[in-house]
């Protein structure tokens, strides 16, 4: 299911023999650190040549987590009045300069004039990757998956592509 995948690809990384996570390197697993808004942009149904959209998001991520998952709301909006407010979790793993995350959860979705999702209630899932600036900034690329799971009769899904800022404060 790929609401699951970005959390199934990082655990798989910390259950190899040779990880460096184990072997206490540079990559490892991001406990309590500072809350953080991102700011995205980038492209709704980006795969799709004639249906997409230029979209933005704002999602604020707590740095408070536990057993280094953390908490996370935000919105989506793309230019054809679709929006989905949403809540999930995530997790940071850090590969040097690098911090992996991925993120899942629940979501309200109104269509607008933007694709027909089947429903209402939604789910997501996504995967990052930045690069740390500085000890308080980062900037890098996303992808979500948003999909009702078959809970409808209609679930054709939408891809985003985003280009993300990330402030910790």
């Amino acid at each position: 299911m790929k609401i699951l995948l970005p959390f199934a690809l990082a655990l798989l990384l910390l259950a190899l023999p040779s990880s460096p996570v184990l072997a206490g390197g540079g990559t490892h697993l991001v406990g309590d650190g500072p809350n953080s808004l991102n700011l995205a942009v980038g492209s709704f149904e980006a795969f799709e040549n004639m249906d997409n959209a230029v979209a933005g998001q704002i999602e604020f991520r707590f740095g408070r987590k536990l057993l280094y998952v953390g908490p996370l709301l935000g919105v989506l909006a793309n230019a054809d009045g679709g929006v989905i407010g949403y809540v999930g979790i995530y997790l940071d793993l850090a590969l040097g300069d690098f911090i992996l995350s991925p993120q899942t959860g629940v979501g309200a979705y109104e269509k607008g004039n933007s694709k027909d999702l089947g429903g209402t209630f939604e789910f997501f899932s996504g995967l990052g990757l930045s690069y740390q600036i500085t000890d308080r900034s980062s900037l890098g690329f996303r992808y979500e998956h948003i999909s009702n799971g078959n809970l409808h009769d209609y679930n054709p899904g939408a891809d985003i592509l985003l280009l993300n800022y990330g402030i910790a404060f």
